[in-house]
């Protein structure tokens, strides 16, 4: 039996056409019978016997020798399709699947050779476009097949690196910097060696603590940190010594303000001087940097501690308090210094008290000691100028953490005043969190490791905070408080709760203050004023700067002095003959011999400006 090459079918031997699909076959040229059990490859490829479609050769036979073929021939084909027993067997999967992995193979190979030749050719391209367009820059010149492409910004394509590309980039970047103290403290063994000076502190914003030093180098000059890193350990009243997380570390030129309290001598022997001095410091409030938050305020001495001006950003009503001053009596720079300590000491942040004098203290209450102790406790820097060969007050200076310069003329005040600005504008803040469990103001010792690309430093220091003003609650503007104290306690009581001691400058005012005290039951309120002598009459004037035009004397008033000559330079609002008016009275009228009205009458009325 034979089959058709075409379909398969199985055929007569002998049949020229298929009678399944009409194929017309004929046995090949040069072939043998077929043994029984064999077949036709169906899938086999047609033999030599036929030249073209249709066109068929003649077969010829020759008889088996011996049952042999013929020596010119080989052994018939045995079809691997079917077995000796005539059995259909399917072996074509194992050819089948071969051509089909060869076929796989190069087409893989065709795709991967396709893709390596477009991206050769993008990378050309970009090159060339990057050429075109002067180059030079850090965009990437090419891009992978597996790069992501997303729509930029300008609407063209921007590449977005591959994993590869961002694993390579960070290999080449440098490390991270090991910040924690070990790593900074080691890392300033490889840098120029500076000095750091501990300043003061602040912990209004407890349990952050701000902690104010100086940078300098071996000669003493300020050095600039660019970028620096710090790292803290504290231990808080002897405790275990922990690291700190560090917020944030600057230096206060242009960022933070700082608080000036201006101490200046208008005693007699400045006379000839005054309109210098005055010149000089109205320049250096007009140089402030209040939009950083500098501030200043201004107290005078002479045989008396004035304010002239209290804290503030306002540099007209700073030049009021300056121009209000006049050269009368003595010289209390003992007492005006401990005064201006008090204040600066109050203020949160960096805080500084200047003096200037053109002699030595004579009329004093407290001593240069009292003054070094206070200015301490506070970490309060005292800086101090002195001209007209005036003591040396370097005892002062020294001890405080501040300077003292003894200058020729009023003149070389103004590049004195220059250096303390700077000096303390290029100070360093530091912001860390300490144990809000802890007390606020216990002892701390700190141990600071500082370094930047060219300097280093560790250092150890020791402080106590103290507190700073907090304005207290108030329901309004004014605030009465009955109570038997001299000016200076009225004064400091105002100051405390985050005010001043009233200023009266309109008819509106005036009747607001006289209902509030007639409603307290007092008689006696003290104002927030002084007078001064210029030339032969009494003048009076603000401790807040303002203008001084409104007044309402009492007839006869101001006298400056009593009658028994005691000096009398505060004011005092009272209610005497039907009316309110205004004198100067004594700081202390509780102990005038003869005099008992003013106890249980007299009190003060605090004024708050916001």
């Amino acid at each position: 039996m034979m089959f058709c090459e075409k379909c398969g079918a199985p055929m007569q031997d002998g049949s020229i056409f298929c009678e399944r699909c009409g194929n017309r076959v004929m046995p090949p040229q040069n072939s043998v019978p077929l043994q029984q059990g064999q077949a036709v490859n169906p899938f086999s490829q047609p033999q030599q016997n036929v030249q073209q479609f249709g066109q068929q050769q003649p077969v010829q036979y020759q008889q088996p020798m011996n049952g042999y073929p013929p020596p010119q021939y080989q052994q018939p084909y045995q079809d691997p399709y079917y077995q000796d027993s005539g059995t259909f067997v399917s072996a074509a999967g194992s050819d089948k699947k071969s051509n089909t992995a060869i076929i796989i193979a190069l087409t893989a190979l065709t795709a991967i050779i396709l893709t390596l030749c477009v991206v050769l050719l993008l990378i050309m391209t970009k090159d060339s476009d990057e050429s075109d367009k002067g180059g030079g820059g850090s965009k990437r010149t090419s891009r992978s097949v597996s790069e992501n492409i997303s729509p930029g910004s300008n609407g063209e394509e921007e590449v977005q690196p591959t994993e590869k590309e961002k694993l390579i980039e960070a290999e080449t970047l440098p490390a991270e910097p090991d910040n924690s103290y070990e790593g900074i403290a080691k890392r300033t063994s490889e840098r120029k060696k500076v000095n750091i000076n501990y300043v003061s502190s602040d912990v209004s914003d407890y349990p952050n603590v701000k902690v104010y030093f100086t940078v300098e180098d071996e000669q003493g000059d300020t050095v600039d940190l660019y970028s620096p890193n710090v790292a803290v350990k504290e231990s808080v009243t002897g405790g275990a010594e922990l690291e700190r997380e560090v917020k944030s570390v600057e230096q206060l030129k242009g960022r933070e303000g700082v608080s000036f309290d201006i101490v200046a001598d208008k005693s007699g022997s400045m006379r000839n001087d005054m309109d210098s001095m005055q010149r000089v410091m109205g320049q250096f409030v007009d140089a402030l940097d209040y939009k950083s938050g500098d501030r200043a305020e201004l107290i005078a001495f002479d045989s008396f501690v004035m304010y002239m001006c209290t804290y503030t950003s306002d540099t007209a009503l700073l030049k009021n308090g300056i121009n209000n001053m006049e050269p009368y009596g003595e010289t209390a720079l003992y007492d005006a210094l401990y005064e201006g300590v008090t204040n600066a000491g109050a203020q949160r942040g960096a805080r500084c008290v200047i003096g200037f004098t053109d002699g030595s203290d004579n009329q004093s209450s407290h001593t240069s000691q009292e003054v070094i102790d206070l200015a301490n406790f506070y970490s309060v820097p005292i800086f101090i100028i002195g001209t007209g060969g005036s003591y040396d007050y370097t005892n002062i200076t020294s001890a405080t953490g501040g300077q003292y310069w003894s200058i020729d003329s009023i003149n070389d005040m103004s590049q004195v005043l220059d250096q303390i600005y700077s000096q303390e504008k290029d100070m360093y803040c530091m912001e860390y969190v300490s144990d809000g469990s802890a007390d606020k103001f216990a002892s701390r010792d700190l141990e600071l490791a500082v370094e930047d690309d060219n300097y280093g430093a560790i250092t150890r220091m020791t402080f106590t905070p103290t507190e700073t003003l907090k304005k207290q609650a108030h329901a309004s503007r004014y605030e009465v408080v009955k109570a038997d104290l001299t000016w200076e306690e009225a004064n400091a009581e105002c100051i405390k709760r985050g005010g001043h001691l009233i200023t009266i400058t309109s008819d509106d005012e005036m009747a607001k203050a006289s209902k509030l005290a007639q409603d307290a039951g007092l008689k006696y309120v003290w104002m927030g004023g002084y007078t001064s002598i210029r030339g032969s009459s009494a003048f009076g004037h603000w401790i807040t700067g303002e203008n001084f035009n409104y007044q309402k004397w009492y007839p006869g008033e101001p006298s400056r002095n009593d009658k028994d000559g005691e000096p009398e330079m505060y004011l005092m609002l009272w209610h005497v003959t039907d009316d309110w008016t205004w004198n100067d009275q004594r700081n202390d009228v509780f102990h005038i011999p003869g005099l008992t009205y003013f106890s249980g009458s007299t009190g003060y009325i605090c004024e708050y400006e916001d």
